[in-house]
């Protein structure tokens, strides 16, 4: 018995070194990780929602499970760099990926709501750093080669998370929802397969994803970034209903699983065009101004949910999504990087995530969750539109604090 397992051991071994050794080119295997995880999150996560409302959990039990999953970005961000800068960048990404394989795949056997926020903390370790790690090693390979851009590779974990949301929408019109947890693993597998193909070009230096206390408290003796940085948690607070929260909403207004799954899919796909102009605008007009014009938007958008009341028009008003998420993370970005010096672009691109994603949306998927047992939906856009609004404004009069142009180190 333990001849043959020998032997097979050697056989995945020699396989393996067989496929390296192929040489496909490095923007293929990226791009192609890139598909493969975004397909994966696009079985389970537009549903784990409507999945968890199905269990007869409530809604301001899902509001702390989403909730703390988000939160835990805090945690993940200086752990897993630190862990990429030690062991190489790849081999952090193997483990999260076979870590989050196992655990999505044990999701559906999770009964009760303290032993799912438990299971929930685990689960956020292991698959938040993924996105994280892959953008990494894309931005690696783009800084060495140059021969294509970054929003080239990743738009196919945006045309992927379209195609899966409306295949899986179909899908559950037929089968339970909590079928997603085992579709959604087989694809993650696959992921962690297609990675191992994937070798750095041997003269790259690779991008850090790790910072210092050194970084934190220069960047955090700036007043300007400070209060940028609460600013990207108050949006985040009001626009967190746009995000995977919508689902909600749409079950509210009596959409079907197909149809939500249609209207991740048309979110999804109006992003892809505005990732590849958002640059340009920004040089145009400036990054103030772009995100600016962003939030105005979310604002609209989410007054717009608070009366429409029919499952169709609401979907369609997802194709706006370029404009309320594209536009922003370009131009937020744009900004952090005048904002700070070049050394500290790297934490500055994961305090963006910590505050806006592990904060700001935190904070407003529970306060969802909290609204959702006791007002219709529909009020709680509203409510969302007019907190937005009010950042909006502390957006605006930011801005001009600081004058025409954000300069670094002012």
């Amino acid at each position: 018995m333990r001849s043959e397992s020998n032997t097979f051991a050697s056989a995945i071994q020699l396989w393996l070194q067989k496929a390296r050794d192929t040489r496909l080119p490095r923007p293929f295997i990226i791009s192609n990780i890139y598909f493969f995880y975004y397909l994966a999150l696009s079985i389970w996560l537009p549903f784990f929602n409507i999945y968890l409302l199905d269990q007869g959990f409530s809604g301001s039990q899902v509001g702390v499970m989403t909730g703390l999953y988000q939160a835990m970005l805090f945690v993940v961000v200086p752990i897993w760099g630190m862990l990429a800068d030690r062991f190489g960048n790849r081999m952090a990404l193997h483990i999260a990926l076979f870590g989050a394989m196992i655990l999505v795949w044990h999701l559906r056997f999770i009964p009760t709501f303290y032993l799912f926020v438990f299971y929930m903390t685990a689960l956020a370790f292991l698959h938040h750093p993924i996105g994280m790690l892959t953008d990494s090693l894309a931005i690696t390979y783009v800084r060495h080669s140059r021969r294509v851009s970054f929003g080239q590779l990743r738009v196919w974990g945006s045309v992927s998370w379209a195609i899966g949301t409306v295949i899986m929408g179909r899908f559950l019109l037929t089968h339970e929802t909590a079928t997603v947890f085992r579709m959604a693993p087989a694809i993650y597998g696959l992921t962690w397969i297609i990675l191992w193909l994937y070798q750095k070009p041997a003269d790259a230096s690779r991008v850090r994803v790790s910072f210092s206390m050194t970084e934190l408290k220069e960047i955090f003796a700036n007043k300007r970034i400070v209060t940028f940085l609460l600013l990207l948690a108050l949006i985040g607070i009001g626009i967190s209903p746009i995000y995977v929260f919508i689902n909600f909403y749409y079950r509210d207004i009596g959409a079907s699983n197909q149809l939500i799954g249609f209207g991740f899919a048309l979110m999804a796909l109006s992003e892809v065009p505005f990732f590849f102009i958002a640059g340009g605008w920004v040089r145009r007009f400036g990054a103030p101004q772009v995100l600016l014009t962003a939030i105005g938007i979310a604002v609209i958008r989410l007054g717009l949910y608070g009366f429409i009341s029919s499952p169709i028009i609401a979907v369609l008003l997802g194709l706006v999504q370029g404009l309320t998420f594209s536009l922003f993370w370009v131009s937020v970005v744009e900004i952090m990087h005048d904002l700070v010096p070049e050394k500290y672009r790297a934490t500055a691109q994961s305090l963006i995530w910590a505050f806006h994603s592990g904060a700001g949306v935190t904070i407003g998927n529970m306060c969802i969750g909290r609204l959702s047992d006791f007002l219709a939906m529909q009020k709680v856009m509203l409510m969302a539109s007019a907190f937005t609004a009010l950042a909006f404004i502390c957006l605006l009069l930011y801005f001009r604090s600081l004058g025409k142009k954000v300069s670094a180190g002012q």
